[in-house]
């Protein structure tokens, strides 16, 4: 029933499919995978109905605890130009189909998105809200921001071991740009400044909840000596040059 609900109130077929499946990899990205994977072995174990396992876990979690809204996965509310609370999302969207076209799309195989999440679904997102013309001129931002060879230094790279989105981010360490990985049961998105779990979020970024607290703080120990050197440097630099 819940999810005729949601079905009614996202009218596309890629927008509930694609908030179905980010409902599931959000558990992930911000460390509690096993919020979704316990909901679901528990359902399975009790013989009980998987699909209305998984929407109890949408609700109650990702629309719930988490704070995600329908309207973020609604083509027509991505097209609201007025601001709000909810802005960023609409901004996302724009930085998505304009520069980078990070689109998530479904694999060939053993997906939890559906085929129909592809690129011509994100393609058509990006012209339905935006309008004639939209297409993400990603040469052209790698060209400007280097590509892999990124346009930049002394910039610090830090990723969780299980943020799906550390694959597209500098993984291989440099003097210049160092890149840290903190491996954890439950180290996700933005751990060395947030902590984990990230739900209910703690500004602090308390890491004692982390299965590995140590190797958190270890990587932020490793950030600040960075930037205690980077930071000597330029006033030596300054100081030299008077």
């Amino acid at each position: 029933m819940f999810t005729f609900y949601l079905y009614l109130q996202l009218e596309i077929d890629g927008d509930f499919l694609y908030f179905l499946a980010d409902a599931a990899v959000i558990a992930f990205q911000y460390g509690n995978p096993d919020i979704v994977c316990s909901t679901l072995v528990k359902a399975k174990n009790n013989g009980d109905d998987l699909v209305e396992a998984y929407a109890k876990y949408v609700k109650e979690y990702y629309l719930g605890t988490f704070g995600s809204t329908v309207q973020t996965y609604n083509q027509k509310y991505l097209k609201d130009t007025s601001l709000n609370k909810h802005t960023g999302d609409r901004l996302w969207w724009f930085q998505v189909c304009t520069e980078v076209a990070y689109f998530q799309v479904a694999p060939s195989n053993d997906s939890i998105r559906s085929s129909k999440v592809d690129a011509r679904y994100h393609l058509d997102l990006c012209k339905n809200v935006f309008g004639e013309g939209i297409y993400p001129e990603v040469d052209v931002t790698n060209i400007y921001y280097g590509g892999t060879n990124i346009s930049g230094s002394k910039i610090v790279f830090a990723n969780g071991s299980q943020d799906p989105w550390r694959h597209a981010s500098k993984q291989t360490s440099s003097p210049d740009m160092p890149s840290f990985l903190i491996s954890c049961h439950n180290c996700g998105h933005c751990t060395d400044i947030r902590g984990c779990p990230q739900t209910p979020l703690s500004l602090e970024g308390n890491a004692r909840n982390c299965s590995s607290p140590e190797a958190v703080e270890k990587v932020r120990h490793q950030i600040i000596e960075k930037m205690d050197l980077w930071l000597s440097e330029c006033r030596a630099g300054s100081w030299s040059s008077m």
